[in-house]
């Protein structure tokens, strides 16, 4: 007899199985686990599109304060608060 001993170095994320799991829709403007009711997604080109990817940014990036290379608006909002893991 022996001990096995194991680590996981890394996951194949199934997100069809996550919606079946978790209950929480994959498609649609709401597909983000993370952001949730507060995504912001846009119709484009018959696809739903995400945006406000800057909000990730740490606050002083310069990112944040451009406006025409990205959407129109400047980010304002803070980061969401990550997944519990």
């Amino acid at each position: 007899m022996f001990t096995l001993r194991a680590a996981v170095m890394w996951t194949v994320n199934d997100f069809p199985a996550y919606a079946m799991v978790s209950g929480w829709s994959t498609k649609g403007y709401m597909a983000c686990p993370v952001c949730k009711e507060d995504a912001t997604s846009g119709w484009h080109a018959g696809k739903v599109c995400y945006l406000g990817h800057r909000r990730w940014l740490p606050w002083d990036h310069e990112w944040r304060g451009k406006d025409k290379e990205f959407d129109g608006n400047i980010e304002r909002r803070l980061r969401l608060r990550e997944m519990v893991r």
